[in-house]
């Protein structure tokens, strides 16, 4: 194995004035601080830090300086938040909007308190520890300190957003399952977009790259010209994209509309040919203004329909339920060419309720209806009843009870599912392919179930193996030192992924030979070859260092003329081969008589 190094950057600064000090962590266009003034922007925000800081997104456990309550908060909270002159403590924040709600409702405020025992049973239904009540008594808008069941976060949270659950638990729905290929993003083009807007971009100011690459999120100035009255201008992509407007014709089109409401606020329904004839309304259409400010009026279209709306309304939308049938039957025309869009996801149609849902049928039921019928896992054979509305909101159950996940990875990638080792915590109904977990999941290989391994569910989703099986990215030299070490140790890994706490140059190192040995050790033989190993010796030595500090015998095959690694370690040897009279078994036994020498 041959690992690529990086460049080495420079040093990010701490972003406060006057420190020298190297910053926490890295970013490319916001500052950055260094853990002492991280600190102390914490205590900006009223909290004291309990655990290291990591990143700036991270979950961090901390302690409230005026109510001593703890919680975990991410650090570009706490910025944001200063920010806005806000204390970060959502306990202090809740109690007193809570006091102040009950004050602006006065006598008719929810005095009721809510007892312990009922907080408990929301808080676990939804998938927390209750752990106290902040107030005392408790009323409904008060909030609760709290634990997540399932990712340990502590929190302060009222009965009403505990109803939504951790945000672990939270399960978007995403067409693409898969990561994008490497080196590629997926964006949505403006010129494959359709968009009326097309028709403003003006193709003699802005180049062609730009055509060919603008985006339809891009916040960058582009040059359009009015389709009506041909002004040229520049404005964001963006803020066309949401409202497309002449800098000449919008002001002249708000003048006209105002000039026309101010005529209709003076103008009796019954100077209306078009109301008069629809008016069926008891109050004498010749004392009631088009644009008036008061009740509803009753209009009779000529469908039949009988509406409640304000005149000016009716005059320029007509009726609302001639539009909504509109609507409806231009929506039956597009699910008649495209029905994927108006259809129950095929997974949660899988799980309809053979028996229970009476004279309801499946076909008839939008994704978005409200309508609660019955379901069932067919796996595990719970039943309850929701409406494809909600089923397909927040968390996105699979099953309620089981807490399975909708577009889990054992659904999208059965064939992944069957290498998902049972050592994990969660099953691979419980996670997305595109998701992240806090445990890095272990795999075991199906065509040799000794194989076991550990990699991302964005890598496995992505294509990648199992790194033994796979000779792809091995050189034929590796491979015959991998079969010898299988004779001399009886089992050897390949390409196996190691990660360890230890590690500081990366958090992951592939090692072309792992061996565990009797005695519970472990022995890591690298071959580095002369050719690609020339200018690799930094990243060589890291490598090597970082394995050390994980507890590992290591042992480096450098080919005749690399020189050798500045380590000194009784841990650590180098055995010269060549690669013009290449001996693997003999090589590899001088390793294991080295070994067994330690």
């Amino acid at each position: 194995m041959s690992p690529t190094s990086s460049p080495r950057t420079p040093v990010q600064l701490c972003a406060d004035a006057g420190c020298s000090q190297p910053s926490a962590y890295r970013t490319r266009s916001r500052d950055a601080w260094c853990d002492e003034h991280i600190t102390g922007i914490l205590r900006a925000g009223g909290l004291e830090p309990l655990e290291p800081f990591t990143k700036p997104t991270a979950w961090r456990l901390t302690r409230c300086l005026t109510c001593g309550c703890e919680a975990h908060y991410r650090f570009e909270y706490t910025v944001a938040k200063n920010g806005e002159d806000e204390a970060t403590c959502r306990a202090c924040y809740w109690r007193r909007w809570a006091q102040d709600e009950r004050r602006r409702h006065g006598a008719y405020a929810d005095l009721t308190p809510v007892p312990v025992a009922q907080a408990r049973e929301h808080a676990q239904k939804h998938g927390y520890d209750h752990l106290a009540a902040l107030t005392t008594p408790s009323y409904a808008d008060d909030p609760h300190h709290v634990r997540c069941t399932y990712c340990g976060r502590l929190a302060a949270e009222r009965l009403g957003d505990i109803a939504f659950g951790c945000r672990c638990q939270t399960n978007p729905s995403r067409a693409r399952q898969t990561p994008n290929p490497p080196g590629q993003k997926q964006r949505a083009l403006l010129k494959d977009s359709g968009l009326p807007l097309l028709a403003w971009w003006d193709h003699e100011a802005n180049d062609l790259a730009q055509w060919e690459t603008v985006t339809v999120t891009a916040r960058r100035e582009a040059a359009w010209r009015c389709p009506d009255c041909g002004l040229r201008f520049t404005a964001r992509v963006h803020d066309m994209i949401h409202r497309a407007q002449c800098p000449t014709c919008e002001p002249k089109r708000r003048a006209e509309w105002q000039a026309e409401y101010e005529r209709y606020q003076v103008t009796p329904v019954a100077d209306v040919p078009e109301l008069l004839a629809a008016w069926a309304d008891d109050e004498d259409p010749r004392t009631v203004t088009v644009a008036e400010l008061g009740p509803l009026r009753r209009f009779r279209c000529p469908q039949g329909h009988h509406p409640r709306i304000s005149p000016y309304t009716y005059l320029r939308s007509g009726c609302p339920s001639c539009r909504s049938q509109e609507t409806r039957a231009a929506r039956l025309d597009v699910a008649a060419t495209d029905p994927a869009p108006f259809r129950i996801s095929p997974e949660i149609a899988s799980q309809w309720h053979p028996t229970r849902n009476a004279r309801i049928t499946l076909a008839k039921l939008s994704p978005r209806s409200r309508r609660t019928v019955w379901w069932q896992d067919p796996g595990c054979g719970h039943e309850w009843q929701d409406t494809p509305e909600q089923r397909d909101k927040g968390q996105r159950l699979r099953c309620p009870e089981c807490r399975t996940i909708l577009d889990s990875l054992a659904f999208h990638f059965p064939e992944l599912a069957a290498e998902w080792s049972p050592v994990n915590p969660l099953s691979a109904w419980h996670v997305r392919p595109s998701g992240q977990t806090a445990f890095v999941p272990t795999w075991e290989c199906t065509a040799d179930p000794t194989h076991v391994w550990q990699a991302s569910l964005a890598s496995r989703a992505a294509g990648s193996g199992c790194p033994e099986c796979r000779e792809h990215g091995k050189s034929r030299i590796e491979l015959d030192h991998h079969a010898a070490a299988e004779r001399a140790f009886g089992k050897a890994s390949s390409g196996q992924a190691v990660r360890h706490d230890a590690f500081v140059r990366r958090g992951v190192w592939h090692v072309d030979i792992t061996v565990d040995l009797c005695d519970g050790r472990k022995l890591a033989v690298e071959y580095d070859g002369s050719y690609w190993h020339a200018e690799k010796a930094a990243v060589d030595e890291e490598k090597s260092r970082d394995l050390l500090a994980a507890g590992f015998l290591v042992a480096r095959l450098r080919e005749h003329p690399l020189p050798g690694l500045p380590i000194a370690d009784p841990a650590y040897a180098e055995f010269v081969v060549h690669a013009t009279a290449p001996d693997p078994d003999g090589v590899i036994e001088r390793v294991r008589q080295w070994v067994s020498d330690r």
